[in-house]
Protein backbone atom coordinates (compact mmCIF):
# COMPACT_ATOMS: atom_id res chain seq x y z
CA UNK A 1 0.00 0.00 0.00
CA UNK A 2 1.11 3.17 -0.67
CA UNK A 3 2.01 5.91 1.70
CA UNK A 4 -0.73 8.53 0.63
CA UNK A 5 -4.09 8.47 2.45
CA UNK A 6 -6.93 7.58 -0.23
CA UNK A 7 -9.81 9.63 -0.16
CA UNK A 8 -12.71 10.30 -1.95
CA UNK A 9 -13.92 13.60 -2.92
CA UNK A 10 -16.94 13.26 -0.18
CA UNK A 11 -14.81 11.91 2.58
CA UNK A 12 -11.95 14.70 1.77
CA UNK A 13 -15.05 17.61 1.98
CA UNK A 14 -16.62 15.66 5.44
CA UNK A 15 -12.98 15.50 6.89
CA UNK A 16 -12.25 19.43 6.04
CA UNK A 17 -15.63 20.50 7.42
CA UNK A 18 -14.91 18.25 10.55
CA UNK A 19 -11.56 20.33 10.94
CA UNK A 20 -12.71 23.78 10.37
CA UNK A 21 -15.51 23.40 12.99
CA UNK A 22 -13.08 21.78 15.33
CA UNK A 23 -10.67 24.75 14.73
CA UNK A 24 -12.91 27.82 14.41
CA UNK A 25 -16.01 26.40 16.39
CA UNK A 26 -15.41 23.86 19.32
CA UNK A 27 -11.79 24.81 20.26
CA UNK A 28 -12.35 28.69 20.88
CA UNK A 29 -15.78 27.23 22.95
CA UNK A 30 -13.90 24.92 24.96
CA UNK A 31 -10.93 27.33 25.51
CA UNK A 32 -13.45 30.32 26.56
CA UNK A 33 -15.27 27.25 29.04
CA UNK A 34 -11.41 26.60 30.09
CA UNK A 35 -10.35 30.18 30.81
CA UNK A 36 -13.94 30.72 32.32
CA UNK A 37 -13.46 27.64 35.23
CA UNK A 38 -9.44 29.25 35.94
CA UNK A 39 -11.22 32.60 36.66
CA UNK A 40 -13.15 30.19 39.38
CA UNK A 41 -9.58 30.05 41.30
CA UNK A 42 -9.27 26.79 42.72
CA UNK A 43 -8.37 24.75 39.78
CA UNK A 44 -7.33 22.34 42.14
CA UNK A 45 -10.33 20.86 43.06
CA UNK A 46 -12.56 22.45 39.86
CA UNK A 47 -14.63 20.01 38.07
CA UNK A 48 -15.14 21.93 35.35
CA UNK A 49 -11.88 23.53 35.12
CA UNK A 50 -10.85 19.38 34.69
CA UNK A 51 -13.98 18.55 31.89
CA UNK A 52 -12.46 21.39 30.17
CA UNK A 53 -9.22 20.50 30.14
CA UNK A 54 -9.44 16.81 28.71
CA UNK A 55 -12.24 18.33 25.80
CA UNK A 56 -9.42 20.64 25.03
CA UNK A 57 -6.92 17.64 25.10
CA UNK A 58 -9.79 15.69 22.93
CA UNK A 59 -10.23 18.53 20.27
CA UNK A 60 -6.35 19.06 20.33
CA UNK A 61 -5.75 15.57 19.08
CA UNK A 62 -8.59 15.06 16.75
CA UNK A 63 -7.34 18.26 14.82
CA UNK A 64 -3.56 16.93 15.34
CA UNK A 65 -4.65 14.03 13.66
CA UNK A 66 -6.92 15.34 10.93
CA UNK A 67 -3.96 17.71 9.95
CA UNK A 68 -1.49 14.80 9.46
CA UNK A 69 -4.62 13.04 7.37
CA UNK A 70 -5.27 15.48 5.12
CA UNK A 71 -1.26 16.48 4.76
CA UNK A 72 -0.77 13.60 2.72
CA UNK A 73 -4.10 12.82 0.98
CA UNK A 74 -4.90 11.91 -2.46
CA UNK A 75 -8.26 12.44 -3.85
CA UNK A 76 -9.10 9.13 -5.93
CA UNK A 77 -11.88 8.65 -8.64
CA UNK A 78 -13.32 5.07 -10.23
CA UNK A 79 -11.11 6.63 -13.20
CA UNK A 80 -7.81 6.85 -11.07
CA UNK A 81 -8.79 3.25 -8.76
CA UNK A 82 -8.72 1.55 -11.84
CA UNK A 83 -4.97 2.78 -12.74
CA UNK A 84 -3.93 0.93 -9.47
CA UNK A 85 -2.07 -2.63 -9.87
CA UNK A 86 -4.46 -4.98 -7.48
CA UNK A 87 -7.36 -6.46 -9.01
CA UNK A 88 -9.18 -5.77 -5.88
CA UNK A 89 -9.15 -1.83 -5.52
CA UNK A 90 -10.50 1.14 -4.05
CA UNK A 91 -14.39 1.00 -4.82
CA UNK A 92 -14.15 -2.96 -5.41
CA UNK A 93 -16.79 -4.57 -4.56
CA UNK A 94 -15.58 -7.97 -3.58
CA UNK A 95 -18.19 -11.13 -2.99
CA UNK A 96 -16.44 -13.54 -0.85
CA UNK A 97 -17.63 -17.13 0.86
CA UNK A 98 -15.83 -18.39 4.12
CA UNK A 99 -15.02 -21.56 5.17
CA UNK A 100 -18.77 -21.77 6.95
CA UNK A 101 -19.98 -21.77 3.34
CA UNK A 102 -21.15 -17.79 4.19
CA UNK A 103 -21.37 -15.72 1.50
CA UNK A 104 -20.35 -11.76 2.44
CA UNK A 105 -19.97 -8.76 -0.17
CA UNK A 106 -17.74 -6.23 0.78
CA UNK A 107 -16.39 -2.63 -0.86
CA UNK A 108 -13.09 -1.80 -0.21
CA UNK A 109 -12.15 1.88 1.54
CA UNK A 110 -10.21 3.51 2.70
CA UNK A 111 -9.63 3.81 6.13
CA UNK A 112 -11.09 6.63 7.24
CA UNK A 113 -14.28 5.68 4.92
CA UNK A 114 -15.18 2.47 6.80
CA UNK A 115 -18.66 1.68 7.88
CA UNK A 116 -18.97 -2.01 8.95
CA UNK A 117 -22.56 -1.38 8.60
CA UNK A 118 -22.60 -0.68 5.08
CA UNK A 119 -20.45 -3.87 4.72
CA UNK A 120 -17.07 -1.47 3.91
CA UNK A 121 -13.20 -2.71 4.25
CA UNK A 122 -10.57 -0.95 4.95
CA UNK A 123 -6.88 -1.05 3.17
CA UNK A 124 -5.71 -1.63 6.17
CA UNK A 125 -7.73 -4.76 7.38
CA UNK A 126 -6.00 -8.47 7.57
CA UNK A 127 -8.49 -9.59 4.90
CA UNK A 128 -7.84 -6.68 2.32
CA UNK A 129 -4.02 -7.10 3.05
CA UNK A 130 -4.57 -11.42 2.13
CA UNK A 131 -6.50 -10.92 -0.98
CA UNK A 132 -5.10 -7.46 -2.54
CA UNK A 133 -3.25 -9.79 -5.18
CA UNK A 134 -5.90 -12.25 -5.60
CA UNK A 135 -8.03 -12.72 -8.50
CA UNK A 136 -11.60 -14.17 -8.87
CA UNK A 137 -12.01 -17.83 -7.97
CA UNK A 138 -8.80 -17.95 -5.56
CA UNK A 139 -8.73 -19.26 -2.08
CA UNK A 140 -6.98 -17.53 0.13
CA UNK A 141 -6.17 -18.21 3.94
CA UNK A 142 -6.55 -14.87 6.16
CA UNK A 143 -4.86 -13.87 9.39
CA UNK A 144 -5.98 -11.62 11.92
CA UNK A 145 -5.17 -10.71 15.22
CA UNK A 146 -7.10 -13.65 16.89
CA UNK A 147 -8.04 -16.25 14.03
CA UNK A 148 -7.12 -18.03 10.96
CA UNK A 149 -10.11 -18.57 8.32
CA UNK A 150 -10.00 -19.21 4.93
CA UNK A 151 -12.34 -17.24 2.26
CA UNK A 152 -12.59 -18.19 -1.61
CA UNK A 153 -13.19 -14.83 -3.95
CA UNK A 154 -16.45 -15.39 -5.81
CA UNK A 155 -16.53 -11.97 -7.72
CA UNK A 156 -14.60 -8.58 -7.96
CA UNK A 157 -17.07 -6.19 -9.46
Amino acid sequence: MSDKNFLTKEWHKKLLEELRVLRWEKLPEVLQRLKDAIWQWDISENAEYETAMSEKDLVEARISELEELLNDVEIIDETDAKKLKWDIRYWSVVVFRDDKWKDFQFTIVGSWEVDILNWTLSFDSPLWVAIKWKKKWDIVSVRSPKWKYNIEILDIK
